[in-house]
């Protein structure tokens, strides 16, 4: 009896693991937000000024322009002939006002290249206003430009191609606030899933339900309206306070099945962040002087002993073979994953942009199972 109750007590906490793996408690702020609470896209035109040389050329108009009409607005007349223009670069400038910010808070501002300046590290923004989609100011932008490569060590050919791309951390000061309305005049808020999910939707249905009490006979304060929606009913005794409501539903747990299949790739710095569920299947890809062959075999285990309930068990095992430039070969184990593969495409000196197309390629072919973002 001893024999069997170790195997057994084994299986059980095999499963009990398995279990905790496959889904995880959240609060209900990590999973959905309140509809209309959500962040506003400005956009922006100006100019980054103090390049060392990197900035636009001569025959870049629109910089040409945007310069003469800056230094007009200063009383420097027809400025045109005199102006070098290799340090000013003409850049768009975005951002993101997430909601409820207030007059003077700041935010950081993204500054894109717009001409053809080789780099703008080591700029300065100039005094950018940022508008929103109905054509209102609400920030103002300006600061030094930090393209986030300078000092790292990261691939040598990403260091000078992605630098026209910078941030101005704490640069963009809130000049008008967007008002934010999260509860209608019936007493009701919406919660939208991030991740639009039935089950999901239901389980928190549920627990808000058990959570809170409706003041109508036959009523329930949540209702799911379809897979990313619920509407939630502000109970009696918070709708004059909906604030410590809203606080409330937020901070209440919820069991959601855990999903880690995703593949991020930032392309800029290279580096490639990959879930535990990301699965690949047999392919063959051909990229430069890149060739991937991936082969997947099903194997099936047997357990060592009998065992009660216990039977064989099928498992799919990959294995990959990369080879670049010069011949050179990696043959990697059985089992390996994404991960492992990108690692051996790094080892042969593959660009984030060879990654990225080998991965864009398998994606393609229906031999990634999980999404693809690239950042």
């Amino acid at each position: 009896m001893k024999k069997l109750l170790k195997p057994v007590l084994m299986i059980l906490l095999f499963a009990l693991i398995a279990t905790s793996l496959l889904a995880v408690e959240l609060r209900v702020r990590n999973i959905a937000r309140f509809k209309g609470v959500r962040d506003n896209q400005l956009t922006g035109f100006g100019l980054v000024v103090g390049l060392k040389g990197t900035g636009d050329r001569q025959t870049t108009v629109f910089t040409n322009q945007a310069v003469t009409n800056m230094l007009k607005r200063f009383g420097i007349n027809d400025p045109s002939e005199q102006i070098k223009i290799r340090n000013v670069a003409a850049v768009m400038v975005t951002a993101q006002l997430p909601p409820f910010a207030k007059k003077g808070d700041k935010i950081d501002v993204v500054v894109s290249s717009m001409g053809d300046a080789k780099s703008l590290e080591g700029g300065v923004l100039l005094q950018t206003v940022m508008k929103g989609a109905d054509e209102k100011i609400y920030v103002t932008g300006q600061g030094p430009v930090s393209t986030g490569i300078g000092g790292m060590n990261v691939n040598p050919g990403i260091h000078a191609s992605k630098q026209t791309v910078g941030r101005v951390p704490n640069g963009g000061s809130v000049e008008k606030e967007v008002p934010v309305t999260f509860m209608d005049d019936k007493n009701d808020m919406y919660l939208l899933l991030t991740i639009p999910d039935f089950t999901t939707a239901s389980r928190v249905t549920d627990i808000l339900n058990s959570q809170f009490w409706a003041t109508e006979t036959g009523t329930t304060v949540a209702n799911a309206v379809d897979a990313g929606t619920i509407k939630v009913h502000v109970p009696f005794d918070f709708q004059n306070n909906p604030v410590e409501f809203a606080a409330a539903v937020e901070g209440l747990y919820v069991e959601i099945e855990e999903r880690s299949d995703k593949v991020v790739i930032n392309e800029r710095t290279g580096t490639v962040v990959m879930g535990a569920d990301v699965a690949i299947d047999t392919c063959a890809v051909a990229h430069g002087v890149f060739n991937v062959n991936i082969n997947v075999v099903k194997q099936i285990s047997q357990p060592a002993q009998y065992l009660p309930g216990a039977s064989a068990m099928e498992y799919e095992n990959s294995n990959i073979k990369v080879e670049g430039a010069g011949n050179q070969l990696i043959s990697l184990p059985q089992g390996v994953d994404v991960l492992d593969l990108v690692n051996a495409l790094n080892t042969l000196g593959a660009s984030p942009k060879d990654i990225i197309s080998i991965l864009q390629a398998i994606k393609a072919a229906n031999a990634l199972h999980g999404t693809l973002e690239i950042l």
